[in-house]
């Protein structure tokens, strides 16, 4: 693999190298997979076991760390590998506790998270092979049943989804709790403090099942291996190789198959039906997003693993230019931001919050907070003062937000009124204050309460729906108004996953999904 300096000195293609480039090349296929993050790496791991020739479409690049090389960027020391084809938006930029940002832009590049500045919402959406399982905090949390069905129809079984599609995902995942020995180790102060407080504010807590190599960490812990999870580097890749991404699992076992072929850096355009076969075109590129060629897949069955922005955005402009007219008229519709809040507090001495990653623990205020479901996750964050504990909060919301497509600019717009955003931030700060409470010297809790800062509300790293369940689609992702066309990601969750974050839901949603369809449609 090139050196990221060698990736950065390469030219741009030239405008006319392009346009010498401007037959589109067909190939054909039996399955397509558009994505490479949960719900498109379990179809295609699905379908290899089926033995069906499958080919999945994915924009970013793949990632494979190495004991030589800083594959990825640090959250200490962002670059373009952070951050997809934009190189000035500054909020992905590291933020030293003095609250000074760097003055230099980041380079562009096809890094693992794209921003997208919507209409009231800002949306964080990865883009890699393995897709947010590269950038997410590795946590896998299962909903109760109670919260399962107020986000849920009853269609759905929480028995068989507890019995044998979530246990599944761990398993695949090789995920589990943080061992005790992990715990109790000098850079996992924090996940103790949280344990503590949590405990004497009568919040329910326990410990994640984490998509971790916890031997990884431990390497880390003892000096075999260089920090990543111990130092709190969890957003942008793992430079240790602690997270159990999808490429060294399900993805893997796909590619291992010999059934699936995975093509990186390949952006898809367009989508249309003709002839009961799916036309999608699509721009290969460059690490710099420059447009190489473009070409087409035909294919007999597609499968939508863009997570709930690309999956939507893509069929919500088919179904506006004609290529795919007999979408229903729900497509698009029942968005959500998942309830997700993020806040902390200070507690007067050191918290911890710069180290001790990935997130180990979680409080489960699902009974007692009177505006309903919170669940609070802690987790690193080096901006913060030493004395500080970051939580994410994640609840079950109402608002809905919806795509429409503007001819004029030929593009998809997310629209989110953020009528319920105070409402949102009022119950996570309702359990934050419970913590801060539980500090045992009083003085401490009052000051801890009153430095409580909670935001939120109008940006989601867990963004869910716009093809959703019993609307866009049936109850196993067979979308409305066409033969073999299927959601099998984020796009088919309405609103949120039920107070947790939407990994583990929404690849039990996957797996449930592709044994239905294997099942029947593709027997």
């Amino acid at each position: 693999m090139p050196s990221f300096a060698a990736i950065f000195a390469r030219k741009p293609i030239s405008a006319s190298a392009k346009a010498n480039d401007t037959k589109v090349r067909e190939h054909r296929c039996r399955a397509l997979v558009i994505g490479s993050g949960f719900g498109g790496s379990i179809a295609a791991y699905r379908l290899s076991q089926k033995g069906i020739d499958t080919v999945v479409l994915e924009r970013g690049r793949r990632w494979v760390t190495s004991k030589e090389n800083d594959v990825f960027a640090s959250t200490r020391h962002l670059d373009g590998r952070a951050n997809w084809l934009n190189g000035t938006d500054l909020f992905t930029y590291a933020v030293p506790p003095t609250g000074e940002r760097p003055k230099e832009p980041l380079d562009k590049y096809v890094g693992l998270v794209e921003h997208l500045h919507e209409d009231g919402m800002y949306v964080l959406a990865p883009a890699a092979v393995g897709g947010g399982s590269l950038v997410y905090n590795s946590c896998l949390v299962q909903p109760s049943e109670e919260n399962f069905y107020a986000c849920f129809p009853r269609e759905v079984d929480y028995a068989q989804m507890n019995s044998d599609f979530y246990p599944e995902v761990v398993r695949m995942m090789g995920a589990g709790p943080i061992p005790d020995d992990v715990l109790q180790s000098k850079h996992y102060h924090g996940a103790r403090l949280m344990n503590q407080l949590a405990v004497a504010a009568g919040v329910p807590i326990h410990r994640i099942n984490t998509a971790s190599d916890w031997n990884v960490i431990r390497d880390e812990i003892y000096g075999r291996r260089r920090p990543c999870a111990i130092e709190g580097d969890i957003w942008y890749g793992a430079n240790s190789g602690y997270k159990n991404s999808l490429d060294k699992n399900y993805l893997k076992h796909a590619e291992d198959s010999g059934y699936v072929k995975v093509q990186p850096l390949c952006n898809v355009l367009e989508i249309a039906e003709k002839g009961g076969k799916y036309h999608v075109t699509y721009a290969r590129i460059d690490e710099h997003g420059n447009e190489l060629a473009r070409e087409k897949y035909i294919s007999d069955c597609l499968f939508m693993g863009a997570g709930s922005m690309g999956t939507t955005k893509l069929l919500v402009k088919a179904k506006h230019k004609g290529g795919l007219p007999n979408l229903d008229d729900s497509i698009g519709q029942m968005w959500g931001n998942n309830g997700d809040t993020f806040g902390h507090f200070s507690i007067g001495s050191p918290a911890g919050s710069h180290e001790g990653g990935p997130a180990h623990l979680v409080a489960t205020d699902w009974k007692d907070n009177p505006m309903g479901p919170q669940t609070c996750i802690a987790y690193p964050d080096h901006t913060l003062p030493q004395d500080a504990i970051q939580y994410l909060g994640m609840s079950i919301p109402s608002e809905k937000g919806y795509f429409d497509y503007d001819e004029a600019s030929d593009k998809v717009t997310l629209h989110w009124a953020n009528a319920n955003t105070e409402q949102t931030r009022e119950r996570m700060r309702l359990t934050l204050k419970k913590f801060a409470q539980s500090l045992p010297d009083p003085e401490r809790a009052k000051q801890a309460v009153a430095s409580i800062e909670v935001g939120g509300g109008d940006a989601t790293a867990h963004p869910c729906g716009g093809v959703t369940m019993g609307y866009a689609a049936d109850h196993f992702g067979r979308v409305k108004g066409y033969k073999g066309l299927y959601v099998t990601d984020a796009a088919f969750i309405p609103l949120g996953t039920a107070a947790c974050n939407p990994a583990l839901t929404t690849a039990a949603f996957a797996e449930r999904s592709m044994q239905e369809i294997l099942s029947t449609d593709l027997a």
